[in-house]
């Protein structure tokens, strides 16, 4: 049996090189059409690079759009890609080196795109030998290990006789992607939200909330949510409504409001180019403020569906969004670390906050709305004061960068980590305890009672602590 199954692995070994081969032999022979390299382009450049937006004034969103070049000048050169700034930049064979602080595309990518240069930009779709369009989603998904083929693979295959290695390849057939694959995740929860009136939680799933019981993590419902995958949640002040942000990453983004009490659409608003990773309700539920990837700030009213207000001062992906409690102030926070503070109702600048040098993932407004705190991915809590825009305290943290954050009404608060901690503090300065999780925070949520907090890891495990022991008080099944 143990002969049996080096065999199977060899022989499934060999089918995938051989596979692998022939995909790339095909690729070099024939020629690269836009639709073919347009997904690298929206995969790895389109957060920057897409729209009247576009970074140094280069959009890869077109054909048109790359032919026009940059503000730094020709982006390519037709037949010639150890000219052209879209192959060598990625390929990292020249600076700036790109995508910034990222790695270099993986080769098929790269080949992609010098092929299509090579042969002309050629503009022609090819639905026979296109990949697959599917939007790129941008999950956290971890890579699979890769499997090497023994030295004597070729060897022990020949040996074997025919009928053996037939059958073995039957099984290989029906069991293909079980061996191949890593141990299977759950689905990673990118958000949660607690209501503020009742014991409920929303757990964000795969085109979907679930809305759970927290006080015995029962399921009480499902909302729907058609734009796509859901990014961020958030209730309502009186926790009558829902808001769900989301969609598909690269293509499109909406905010949706479900009434808590039917699960009835109250209003949808955005049209946005890519995901809404940021959103929230004002506190009289008349205005809702999205932000994502196109590093704009947009207010919408929820009656009319209008857009009433568009900032556009952020530089980076806009990661975190909340108004303050008496409606007067939105604080808006950016990949690059920029904090922004804007006038709700007019959308005017008021403050530019600077000193984090890391994403702010976490914003929380004091109850009387003179202060508001920010938690980045440098490892700090900052906190300013609105009345003459500086910052009042700073605390460093010791879980990794700062994901997720949530405060209590009497002022303490909590920060979620890279390092698979949460981490509790009492303000001014006291830090109570540590909570350790599976894996790192992406979300976290304090109870309505202030008394247990839930938080999700990426490896989709999603749990009840409470706050005075730190000792876990449930976890919640996900479908």
């Amino acid at each position: 049996m143990r002969d049996l199954a080096i065999t199977i692995f060899t022989i499934l070994t060999l089918i995938l090189f051989t596979e692998r081969s022939a995909v790339s032999q095909d690729t070099a022979g024939a020629e690269v059409t836009w639709d073919q390299v347009k997904p690298v382009f929206q995969k790895r450049c389109f957060a920057c690079h897409r729209g009247e937006q576009s970074r140094g004034g280069l959009d890869l969103s077109t054909v048109g759009g790359i032919k026009a070049g940059s503000t730094s000048g020709a982006a390519v050169v037709s037949g010639k890609p150890e000219e052209s700034m879209i192959y060598t930049l990625p390929a990292h064979l020249e600076d700036p080196q790109m995508p910034p602080n990222g790695a270099k595309l993986p080769q098929r990518e790269l080949d992609l795109i010098f092929g299509w240069i090579h042969g002309g930009l050629s503009e022609r779709v090819t639905a026979a030998t296109a990949p697959s369009s599917k939007p790129i989603r941008p999950a956290m998904n971890r890579p699979r290990p890769r499997i090497a083929a023994p030295a004597t693979a070729k060897t022990e295959i020949a040996s074997l006789p025919m009928a053996e290695v037939q059958a073995a390849l039957m099984d290989i057939s029906a069991t293909k992607t079980l061996v191949t694959t890593a141990r299977p995740l759950k689905h990673v929860v990118t958000a949660v939200a607690t209501s503020p009136t009742a014991s409920l939680v929303a757990v964000a799933g795969h085109r979907e909330v679930m809305i759970y019981q927290w006080t015995d993590q029962s399921l009480v419902t499902t909302v729907p949510f058609s734009p796509g995958d859901v990014f961020t949640l958030r209730f309502s002040r009186d926790g009558n409504i829902l808001l769900v942000g989301g969609g598909i990453g690269g293509t499109s983004g909406k905010a949706a409001g479900f009434d808590v009490a039917t699960g009835s659409t109250l209003f949808e608003v955005g049209s946005e180019s890519d995901v809404v990773l940021a959103a929230d309700l004002s506190p009289n539920g008349r205005f809702v403020a999205l932000g994502g990837p196109s590093r704009t700030v947009r207010v919408f009213d929820t009656i009319s569906g209008d857009k009433v207000a568009e900032m556009k001062k952020h530089t980076d992906w806009v990661l975190s969004l909340a108004f303050s409690n008496d409606g007067l102030l939105l604080a808006s926070g950016d990949r690059f670390g920029s904090l922004q503070i804007w006038e709700a109702d007019s959308g005017n600048p008021f403050h530019t906050l600077r000193g984090h040098s890391g994403a702010i993932h976490g914003l929380v407004w004091s109850a009387d709305s003179n202060t508001v705190m920010s938690v980045s991915e440098d490892a700090t809590v900052r906190e300013w004061d609105l009345h003459q825009g500086r910052q009042l305290r700073l605390l460093r943290e010791e879980i990794g960068g700062l994901l997720a954050t949530d405060a209590t009404a009497a002022g303490s608060f909590i920060v979620g980590g890279r390092g698979g901690k949460l981490a509790v503090w009492q303000k001014p300065d006291h830090r109570l305890r540590e909570i350790s999780m599976d894996d790192e925070v992406t979300d976290l949520a304090i109870t309505q009672d202030g008394t247990h907090v839930i938080a999700a890891d990426v490896t989709g495990n999603v749990r009840l602590f409470n706050l005075e022991s730190g000792i876990e008080a449930g976890q919640f099944v996900l479908p």
